[in-house]
């Protein structure tokens, strides 16, 4: 029997999709879903008497609004005097945030309260920093002051001459230069000062010595470059017995130092090991000390020098001068060897491998080039050796670094690497013409000068150029924005690396000479030149501050 064909089910609804509930916190528990609504949360330092002034010390809702749709990092700028022109800001750094916007309710009677969640906080301004000094113009004073002149006029009648005065102070125009920030930061930054050389050179002196006669032996460690006399020899003999262990190890010292007056540290502590004599770096320290010294900065900076030579005195001693190489910090990532102490100086002086530090100094004599030893063999021009440069001209001191680095950087081959040999290419013969002009120029000069007077330079003449040396470079040498490989820090190596904490440079949107249309505007004097010229200290410098070394034991003794 068939059945007959059943009609089709409907399917049954669907219930409908109610919007989520708001999150809500009553009885200490939480319930619903967190808005998609957004807010941002300003950690204001004061106590406004209304949101409206609140707003209007933070530039009003459209300087608000910008500040938002603009960089993510913008600073929000509080101004405590709003209506003052010269209000200098407080600024509010962005930060993210997890905050939420609650809505309080209490219902009446004695129920407890209840919270909405209304917004996500994303973000929110905090401002720690420091207020900037503020100048006050005094308008209120000059008020008051009239107030009570007035007062007094109809009181006494006999003022004189003090109220002319006094009205000619009133209504005179002043005219106001504030600059639109007193000081640069708005946190405190720490400040490490590298006491002096001299100080130095004591405190290392007396971790070196260990017996009694070696005390009164004057300071030799980092040494400053225009000290006048450098120490002089010892007599170390009188003082170590003969034929001992420290005899040997000293007379192979001094034998090296009599083949060469100038060694970089590590290339002598190798060379003594090739020799077959082995001692530890706290003996080493006590050999050098007795037969040599070393200048903190300068062409020859930390490279032992031997007692009572002074190579600031002679020309030849240009072919003992450091040389230094800084890989590039795009290139930092491939120094990363597992082993970098096993790297040896005569390897790196090769120039057939790549340095294990980002930074290192070399000795021009120990380099395998063959340009290189030409050039530094070439007669010099210098009549004096300069604290930069040495005995080489700024060009040459160049072309020499210049050719160190397109040696190391010949050795990677990645793509950085060759960018960068493009341009050293480059520069090093731009850098080749400028020392064949400066020789020629030097030697024209030299030319007309003997022509002129004749004269031979004696020692007195380099003792006097010695001690003009800093005065008379400094002028051509800070021309240059790059150093010229001597200008480090004075005993880098031996002091903590301080690290400044991040301030905010607060004068970033002001321009440096915002006052110039004002400063043109005073009057000039007979002479057509402006008053500001004159002054002792118009230098011509862009309002840097000038740094003071700390005086030296010497100096401060008088």
């Amino acid at each position: 029997m068939a059945t007959p064909p059943s009609s089709p089910t409907p399917a049954p609804p669907e219930p409908a999709t109610e919007p989520p509930s708001p999150s809500t916190l009553a009885d200490g528990a939480a319930s619903g879903t967190l808005p998609a609504a957004e807010a941002f949360a300003v950690h204001y330092p004061g106590y406004p008497s209304s949101p409206a002034r609140a707003a209007r010390t933070l530039g009003g809702l459209p300087a608000i609004a910008k500040v938002r749709s603009s960089d993510p990092s913008a600073r929000l700028e509080l101004r405590f005097r709003p209506e003052d022109p010269y209000c200098h800001p407080a600024f509010g750094e962005s930060r993210a945030s997890t905050g939420l916007v609650l809505r309080l309710s209490r219902r009446k009677g004695a129920a407890p309260p209840r919270a909405e969640v209304v917004a996500r906080v994303r973000t929110a301004y905090h401002f720690e920093g420091m207020a900037d000094f503020q100048h006050v113009v005094p308008v209120h004073a000059a008020q008051v002051r009239k107030r009570k002149w007035s007062n007094s006029q109809n009181d006494n009648g006999h003022l004189g001459s003090d109220t002319t005065r006094h009205q000619e102070t009133d209504d005179g125009d002043v005219m106001m230069l504030v600059p639109p920030l007193f000081s640069v930061k708005d946190r405190p930054t720490k400040i490490a000062l590298l006491p002096s050389s001299n100080a130095v050179s004591k405190s290392m002196h007396r971790g070196v010595v260990q017996e009694r006669w070696e005390m009164k032996v004057g300071p030799t460690l980092a040494l400053p470059f225009n000290i006048q006399v450098v120490p002089g020899k010892i007599n170390w003999e009188d003082h170590v017995r003969k034929n001992s262990v420290d005899w040997d190890w000293q007379m192979a010292v001094c034998k090296l130092f009599d083949e060469r007056p100038v060694w970089p540290r590590q290339s002598l502590y190798e060379r003594l090991q090739d020799d077959g004599v082995h001692v530890s770096q706290n003996q080493f320290k006590r050999l050098l000390f007795r037969a040599g010294y070393y200048f903190s900065t300068g062409p020859f900076g930390k490279f032992w020098i031997r007692r009572g030579y002074d190579p600031r005195k002679d020309p030849d001693s240009r072919i003992y001068q450091r040389i230094d190489f800084r890989v590039p910090p795009e290139l930092r990532n491939l120094l990363r060897t597992k082993d970098s102490g096993s790297q040896k100086w005569a390897e790196m002086c090769k120039l057939e491998v790549m340095p294990s530090q980002s930074f290192i100094f070399l000795q021009l004599f120990e380099l395998k080039d063959d340009f290189i030893q030409e050039e530094i063999r070439k007669p010099s021009y210098q009549s004096i050796c300069s604290h930069f440069t040495g005995w080489f001209s700024k060009p040459m001191m160049k072309t020499l670094r210049l050719q160190v680095s397109i040696r190391f950087l010949t050795l990677l081959p990645s793509e950085e690497a060759k960018s960068l040999l493009r341009n050293a290419h480059e520069l090093i013969e731009r850098s080749k013409k400028q020392e064949a002009l400066w020789r020629s120029e030097r030697s024209k000069e030299d030319k007309h000068v003997d022509e002129e007077a004749p004269a031979t330079h004696t020692g007195t003449e380099d003792q006097v150029g010695l001690n003009k040396s800093d005065s008379e470079d400094v002028d051509d040498e800070e021309e240059e924005e790059e150093s010229d490989g001597y200008e480090s820090p004075p005993m880098a190596e031996g002091f903590c690396d301080f690290t400044l904490d991040d301030s905010y440079a607060l004068g970033e949107g002001f321009s440096n000479g915002y006052l110039e249309k004002v400063l043109r505007s005073f009057p000039l004097q007979e002479d057509g030149q402006n008053r500001s010229a004159d002054a002792p200290n118009a230098d011509g410098s862009d309002g840097e501050f000038e740094i003071f070394e700390q005086p030296s034991d010497d100096e401060s003794d008088g």
